[in-house]
Parts: C-alpha cells; sequence; structure tokens
C-alpha cells in the first residue's frame, strides 16, 4: 500500500500533472460560480480538452476542475443567495443570511476552510478504503438506497421557518413536481398535459435557478446593493482577518466538521443518491446535535460548515464506486469515467490491481485540488466582496442574463427559459411564506429515485425488503431524525401556552 501511495505520488507530481491543475483550477472557478453553468455542464465542457493527453496529466485536470467547481459553489450560495449546483443549495440557508447580516467574510471563510477539511478527509477515506472497498459497497443494494433517500426527506422538517410542516410540505410538493414524465422503469408518461416538453419531466436546472435566484434578483430592483452597511454607513468589506476567523470556526466546531465530512463520503459513496442527499443530510444533523438549534437558518456558521463540508467530502466517496466497480458514483463521476475511457483506462476491480497507484495519485489530487482551489479563493475574498457594493439595478441585468444563459445552455430548450421565471413566482411565493426553497428541490431530486427503488426493492425481496442490518439501521436513523424536530416543536408550543403555565388552572 505505501508503495502504491509513493509510486502515485510521484505520478501525479510531474510538471505536466502540475501544469493541468494549475490550468484547470480558474476553469473551475469560473464555471462554479456561474449560475446554471456548474457541474455536468462544466465538465462536458471541458473533456473534449483532455484529447490526445497522457492519462494522469488529464484525468487530474479533469478532477482539479471538478473539485474547484465544488469549492467555489460556496461564493454565489453565500454573496447572492443563488446555489450554482442542487448541493450548495442547503449553503444558502445560512451563508446568506450571514452575509446580509455584513458577516460575509466570516461566513465565506468557514465554507472554504470546511470544503478543505472536508476534501481531505474525504479522500484520506477513499485511500484507506480503496483496497477493501468491495465488501463497503457491495453491501448497499436496493433497499439500503432506498432508506439512505428517505433518510435524506426526513430532515426535512428541520428546514421549515419555525413549523416543521413547512418543510413537509415543501418536500411534499417537491416529490409531486418529481413524478411528472415518463416513469423510468414502466415508461408510461405522467401528468404531462398533452405538453411534449414534460414527457421529460421538469428539468432540475430551471427549478433551482427559479427557486433562488428569481426572488433574490427581484429584490435588487428596489436599487439597493445586496448586502447590508455599516452602522457608519460604509460599505461591508471581507478582510483578510474576517476571512481568517470563519476559517478557524472550523477548528472550534471541529465535531461539525468531522461528522458531517465522515457521513458526507459514506453517503457519497451510494451511487445516484449520495452526491445530492449529503449535504441535506449533515445540515439536518448538524441542527439536531448542536447546542443552538434556535440559530440554524438565522445565521448559524455551523449551518455552514455542516454541508459545505460534506459536499466536497462526498467527491472522495463518490470516487469509490467509480474506480472500484466503474459504477458512477454520481451524475458528474459519468464524464469523468468518460474521461477514463478516452485516456485507454477501464475502471473496476482490473483498475485497481494493475493501477492502485494511480488510483492513490487521483485521491492525492483531490487534496491537492481541494486545499489549493480553497486558499485561491481566499485569497481573492476581499475582491469577491466588491460583488455585495454593486447596486442593485446595475447588477440585476447581469445576473437576468447569466440565469437565462444558463437554463438555455443546459438541454438548448427555450421552455427552460420560460420556466425559470415561472419557478421564480413559485420561489416568491414560497420566501413571503417561510416555506423552505431547499426542501422543495431536494423532494424533486429524490422523487424518481425513492420510487425506482422502492418498486425494485419490494419485487426483489417482497414486502419484507427492509428486513436487512444497514436498513434497520438507516430506519432507526429516519425515526429519530424525523420525528425529534416534530416532537420538540410541539412540546415548545405547548410550554409556551399560558394555558399550560402553572397556577392559571385551579
Amino acid at each position: 500500500m505505501l508503495t502504491d501511495l509513493w509510486n502515485g505520488v510521484l505520478i501525479f507530481s510531474s510538471m505536466k500533472v502540475l501544469l493541468a491543475m494549475a490550468a484547470a483550477i480558474p476553469l473551475g472557478l469560473v464555471f462554479g460560480t456561474l449560475p446554471g453553468i456548474g457541474g455536468l455542464v462544466a465538465l462536458a465542457i471541458v473533456l473534449p480538452m483532455i484529447y490526445g493527453m497522457e492519462p494522469a496529466t488529464g484525468l487530474a485536470f479533469l478532477l482539479s476542475c471538478h473539485a474547484m467547481i465544488a469549492t467555489s459553489g460556496a461564493v454565489p450560495a453565500i454573496l447572492l443567495g443563488i446555489p450554482p449546483s442542487v448541493g450548495a443549495s442547503a449553503t444558502v440557508i445560512d451563508g446568506y443570511v450571514l452575509a446580509r447580516r455584513g458577516r460575509a467574510g466570516y461566513a465565506m471563510g468557514a465554507a472554504l476552510g470546511s470544503s478543505a477539511l472536508g476534501g481531505l478527509i474525504g479522500a484520506l477515506v477513499l485511500i484507506v478504503l480503496l483496497p477493501i472497498i468491495q465488501p463497503v459497497v457491495m453491501s448497499f443494494g436496493s433497499p439500503e438506497t432506498f432508506f439512505l433517500a428517505l433518510l435524506g426527506l426526513s430532515y426535512l422538517s428541520l428546514m421549515g421557518d419555525g413549523s416543521p410542516m413547512k418543510g413537509v410540505a415543501a418536500a411534499g410538493l417537491g416529490l409531486f413536481m418529481g413524478t411528472f414524465g415518463y416513469h423510468s422503469l414502466s415508461g408510461i408518461p405522467r401528468f404531462w398535459m398533452d405538453y411534449d416538453y414534460l414527457l421529460d419531466g421538469f428539468r432540475i436546472i430551471p427549478l433551482a435557478l427559479g427557486l433562488f435566484a428569481i426572488p433574490e434578483i427581484l429584490e435588487l430592483m428596489s436599487g439597493k446593493s445586496i448586502a447590508v452597511k455599516n452602522a457608519d454607513g460604509s460599505n461591508i468589506t471581507m478582510t483578510f482577518k474576517e476571512v481568517w476567523l470563519g476559517v478557524m470556526a472550523n477548528f472550534v466546531r471541529k465535531e461539525v466538521l468531522i461528522r458531517s465530512s465522515l457521513m458526507g463520503t459514506f453517503i457519497g459513496m451510494v451511487p445516484g443518491v449520495g452526491s445530492e442527499t449529503a449535504p441535506f443530510i449533515t445540515y439536518g444533523t448538524a441542527k439536531q446535535a448542536s447546542k443552538r438549534k434556535h440559530r440554524f437558518g438565522k445565521g448559524s456558521i455551523e449551518g455552514v460548515i455542516g454541508p459545505e463540508g460534506a459536499n466536497n467530502a462526498k467527491e472522495g466517496g463518490s470516487l469509490v464506486p467509480t474506480l472500484a466497480f466503474g459504477v458512477p458514483g454520481s451524475s458528474a463521476m459519468v464524464l469523468l469515467l468518460g474521461g477514463f475511457l478516452m485516456l485507454g483506462l477501464q475502471p473496476g476491480p482490473e483498475f485497481l490491481k494493475n493501477h492502485m497507484d494511480m488510483a492513490y495519485g487521483l485521491a492525492i489530487v483531490l487534496i491537492a485540488a481541494n486545499f489549493v482551489g480553497a486558499l485561491v479563493l481566499i485569497l481573492l475574498a476581499r475582491y469577491l466582496a466588491k460583488i455585495t457594493q454593486i447596486p442593485g439595478h446595475v447588477l440585476m441585468p447581469i445576473l437576468i442574463s447569466l440565469v437565462v444563459l444558463g437554463a438555455y445552455a443546459s438541454e438548448s430548450h427555450f421552455e427552460d427559459v420560460m420556466f425559470v421565471f415561472i419557478f421564480g413566482m413559485l420561489g416568491i411565493v414560497m420566501k413571503r411564506f417561510g416555506f423552505p426553497r431547499p426542501a422543495l428541490l431536494l423532494g424533486f431530486v429524490l422523487a424518481p429515485l425513492l420510487e425506482n427503488y422502492l418498486v425494485i426493492s419490494l419485487s426483489t425481496y417482497g414486502a419484507t425488503f427492509f428486513m436487512r442490518p444497514i436498513s434497520l439501521a438507516i430506519v432507526a436513523l429516519i425515526l429519530v431524525g424525523g420525528l425529534m424536530p416534530v416532537v420538540r416543536y410541539f412540546r415548545d408550543r405547548n410550554s409556551n401556552n399560558p394555558d399550560n403555565v402553572a397556577g392559571v388552572h385551579k
């Protein structure tokens, strides 16, 4: 193991590889901060660039770009309240509130520090598990995958504005919206209303942009800047000291960071589910375990550290099934797998047998890209803060243009642009009445997964499909995560009811 690890370091420390990583990081920064362009679209754009490269150079380029996209997603999420990806939606909940209170630097430092350290933890787990990974990944069948997705939904009650039912209601609407279009197993179209566009269901990018971007852009029409002013009327700035305090908050709240990163890594190993649910599950877990639950949703730094640590740690986890079995651990890993094939490599058991040094080298690349990317953004923080000083009437047309471009570029459908504004109206209503928009988005993402894995589990294992050790353990977590907030809500409401105060009744 040590020999393969050392050889991996040597392979990926050549000048060609380092130059490829240096070129990938600014590309990832640009793609990661543009609404609707990050993730799959960005990797699809850069994938042809590796043609003709040596395997180590091409893979380092792709993985560095991918890691930087995940890290830089915190920038628009915190400064603009616009998540460039589904995973960054959980960061918006508390990160954007902190920015509006003039603590953008603190939130940004915490997010970047958590991303770097989470990526480190995820890569270290990848290094440890690669030689022994087969029984770990193979233990997750369709029942375990179904309950893992259900676990993500169980924490949605924690996202409501004061009422757990608001989180549940938003998730229910998201689940319903996720059933539109062809059913993937039967091929039967549902709720398409004789409109061909809906045969494939609603698209994730227009939905995310509409829910999050349009309500915030609408607020800019007043001509105000994004961030509030200091008491003396001066502009809010992000100083290096403030950003550094945010980075150090990860060590003060180290239990949140470690727990979220480990959870993100192991959830990321589950193909098709982990990449989307990990930040939301860790956000809910951070709130459950916190002694300062009342601060979540109102500017809690733990609400930034938790999802951001998981957001980068899950990349190490998603590499596990990709490298070990050739099964993409996430949607982005599908394109990374395509990169392997373009370079003449076939991930799977034979790959680990013959190229374990390269597998370890990719873990080292992941660590380096996360740290270098976070460092670059920390150094650029004071310049990024100037975004918040741009008058709203100037910034609004720029953001609208980016949103329209991002929606259209995803699949080149004009209807995608139209639905951005339709979902934007929905986002405005949800924001006005305190319904959590991330809950709807996660419900939408998980709807087809829950449905498909439930059908497969029932047809394969029968009605007792949940009677498996890992499934039972996840069910226990679901009961704790889903019921405890509801119990606490009604308990607190009863304790605040004057009729229940001692001495009122005779």
